[in-house]
């Protein structure tokens, strides 16, 4: 069985960009792994608001009930 062997040349400015951008990455995955995956979201307000879900043309709609 032969064995082909591949062998990809970089230039050293390539490599030093990849390598920036790859620790770049890593660290970003790793602040978002201490913050959470999803944040908490809040939101304060004073007001209550109304929601209404209507038909795609947005004649029928269940007005909050």
């Amino acid at each position: 069985m032969k064995n082909v062997k591949y062998e990809i040349k970089l230039e050293r400015s390539v490599k030093i960009i990849l390598g920036a951008l790859a620790a770049g990455v890593l660290l970003h995955a790793l602040l978002m792994v201490e913050q959470g995956l999803f944040s908490k979201a809040e939101a304060y307000s004073d007001e209550v608001y109304r929601v209404t879900l209507c038909d795609q043309y947005g004649y029928r709609c269940n007005n909050g009930q």
